[in-house]
């Protein structure tokens, strides 16, 4: 059965107007509400359809962050493809979804984003989440190895897994994943790590003004931390007796 194509009242956040937009289409028990500009989902999506509805497609909208699925208690399959989903998401409990597709979207740590996927969808089997900086593919002009590195630490992650990205996954890979795929990502530093100030303990001073001015040479003295210890130095061992 499908809804009339009558129009669909949605409160936007931004500006607490109500608009009106192209209604969801139901077809048996899959809901499709699909390029109507949805910033956020509505919460009574969930009250009208919630518990009949097994497949629910949601892309081509304007959605940030996933939020009022808690309804949809018997949802097997969530297709967020072409939004604008980031990386830290805080999905409902859905203990009964198996399929995952955010294709395209604004997802760039890997883990964090895996971390709440696992979390939230205990019975997740397939994933898809090319054209995200998270997934180093060919649409990112990443090399094979990235993405296999990629999919390992995925797999390490959520092996239960039988496709990632549409492809399956083979037993050999399973197995790799589980001894390899924990050191398979590059650690992010944090934010603030290369924002440190200097304290007044560690009693280093800034370099004279005429040096720090472009196009003015000079040189400063003071006391440094770091020593070398070695006996011989490394810094002329390519400069012949010609060049002296």
């Amino acid at each position: 059965m499908s809804v009339p194509s009558n129009s669909y009242s949605v409160e936007n956040e931004t500006n607490n107007e109500v608009e009106e937009v192209a209604s969801p289409s139901l077809n048996d028990r899959q809901l499709s509400y699909v390029n109507a500009n949805l910033e956020t989902i509505p919460p009574t999506l969930a009250i009208t359809y919630g518990s009949q509805i097994i497949i629910l497609d949601l892309s081509h909208n304007l959605i940030e962050f996933v939020s009022n699925l808690e309804g949809f208690v018997n949802l097997q399959t969530l297709n967020l493809d072409s939004n604008k989903l980031t990386s830290n998401q805080n999905f409902a409990s859905l203990r009964n979804l198996t399929t995952l597709s955010v294709n395209d979207n604004q997802i760039d740590d890997l883990v964090t984003f895996i971390g709440c996927v696992s979390v939230a969808f205990p019975k997740i089997n397939f994933l898809s989440m090319l054209k995200n900086r998270a997934c180093p593919n060919f649409f990112f002009e990443k090399e094979t190895n990235d993405y296999q590195k990629y999919r390992y630490y995925v797999l390490s992650k959520i092996p239960k897994l039988r496709y990632l990205d549409s492809t399956p996954v083979s037993e050999a890979e399973r197995k790799e994943a589980a001894r390899v795929g924990h050191l398979m990502v590059v650690a992010r530093p944090k934010e603030d790590q290369y924002q440190r100030q200097a304290k007044v303990e560690d009693n280093i001073k800034p370099l004279p003004q005429d040096v720090k001015e472009g196009g003015v040479s000079g040189a400063t003295f003071g006391r440094t931390r770091y020593i070398y210890v070695g006996k011989e130095s490394q810094g002329n061992r390519f400069i012949t007796d010609s060049q002296l």
